[in-house]
């Protein structure tokens, strides 16, 4: 009965040491056989030479297993914002259905496409893990990220093959970097934040196209003969028509873009951002402001014209056009603060906007109405005029001053 017991516990034993250990068993597994990997993190993500530039950056797919799931991180370094933000990606994938448990090799780089694949099966996410970090807080040295406050991994190199990884000490989980690039079009989508300069490029259609094309990237069921499903049919690139519901694989980044440009496709703007009537008044009305004639501009003014306030219980100041003249100098220098590429806080004043060669580089121009610095312009009965202006909490009450003291007296009432 005991030599029974005993060969039970043998073979328990050894079941859980299969469990804990497969796919662990590589040349490159074992703390004897590696050392720290430094990337040289400010090459960040060449996605045009991904293979010479494999063992220079950390961006790219890492893969693990065990016996029972397939685990895959994702990180990229937003090339944009570079030292500013990680994505991050953790996602487990269970090899219950697999006759064969063994899903990477040793000798080779496992095959790697988004969307679950991973060697010759398509997985299911069964756990998703999607987080944007700050890069001061995400690497840690040369050679360790931090997932959480006392979560750590370990950057790691292959000391005999051309091979790197991610160490999971506490899990002693060995994540092997494979051979991964974003296909089809588009890639930029998934690599970086979008901002409007970057919107700019693309008309609405191509915008929507854009955004279907993260979701084909990722196997997402199209309706059967919809537009997107004709559309994605005839392009090689993509492995789709798989889920109907592909959240758990969008990285963080592209939830944003998603998010952002798809307000853009609804928007009112123009298609083309460098053909069209408002880029035309611009230039005349820039010329006629650096004249310093106030009376001149009075033809590309809407009068009465509308100063705002900083909130909104504040009442609409109505500027008539002998008024305008006094408070015209006053707007332009005004004070204005925007946060730029590097999300750092910026100011300027009013008038230098005039100054610029191209002042809508960041903003995207509308069909209807536009602002710019403090102004703001709209298009009435077919022509473009300056509608009106915000003015600050110091600039507001001075020109509401100057309102009240310039306004005419009621005559005296007789007795």
């Amino acid at each position: 009965m005991k030599k029974i017991i005993y060969i039970l516990f043998l073979v328990a034993s050894s079941a859980f040491a299969q469990q804990k250990t497969a796919g662990n068993n590589c040349p490159c597994t074992v703390q004897s056989a590696i050392s720290e990997w430094k990337p040289e993190f400010k090459k960040g993500f060449d996605q045009k030479s991904i293979f010479n530039s494999f063992a220079y950056t950390v961006n790219g797919i890492y893969i693990a297993e065990d016996r029972d799931t397939v685990y895959q991180i994702k990180i990229i370094v937003d090339p944009k914002s570079y030292g500013t933000f990680v994505y991050y990606q953790h996602l487990s994938f269970s090899k219950a259905r697999l006759m064969n448990k063994q899903v990477t090799l040793c000798e080779t780089s496992t095959n790697v496409h988004d969307g679950g694949w991973i060697g010759n099966n398509i997985f299911e996410p069964k756990n998703a893990i999607n987080k944007q970090f700050v890069a001061s807080s995400f690497f840690v040295g040369e050679s360790y990220l931090r997932i959480d406050k006392s979560h750590f991994f370990r950057l790691y190199k292959c000391d005999k093959k051309n091979e790197f990884g991610i160490h999971d000490a506490d899990r002693q989980r060995y994540y092997r970097k494979t051979y991964w690039e974003i296909e089809g079009d588009y890639p930029e989508i998934s690599m970086r934040s979008f901002t409007q300069i970057d919107v700019k490029k693309y008309n609405k259609q191509q915008l929507a196209e854009m955004r279907n094309t993260i979701y084909a990237r990722y196997n997402y069921a199209f309706k059967e003969g919809g537009k997107w499903y004709q559309h994605f049919n005839k392009k090689p690139d993509y492995r789709w028509n798989h889920f109907k519901d592909v959240t758990p694989f969008l990285t963080h980044v592209e939830k944003e873009n998603i998010k952002y440009i798809t307000a853009f496709e609804s928007a009112d703007y123009y298609d083309n951002q460098y053909k069209n009537d408002f880029i035309d008044f611009w230039q005349k009305f820039r010329i006629t402001v650096q004249e310093n004639n106030t009376e001149k501009l009075f033809p590309f003014i809407q009068f009465p014209f509308i100063v705002n306030g900083e909130h909104d219980g504040m009442p609409e100041l109505k500027i008539s056009q002998q008024q305008f003249a006094k408070i015209w100098p006053m707007l332009l220098q005004q004070e204005n603060y925007d946060i730029n590429g590097t999300n750092k806080l910026v100011s300027w004043l009013s008038k230098s906007v005039f100054s610029k060669v191209d002042p809508f580089a960041e903003l995207m121009l509308h069909t209807k109405t536009n602002s710019i610095a403090n102004l703001d312009f709209g298009k009435l009965n077919g022509t473009w005029k300056m509608s009106g202006a915000y003015a600050d909490t110091d600039l507001y009450p001075k020109i509401q001053s100057m309102l009240m003291a310039n306004k005419p007296k009621s005559p005296a009432k007789k007795n």
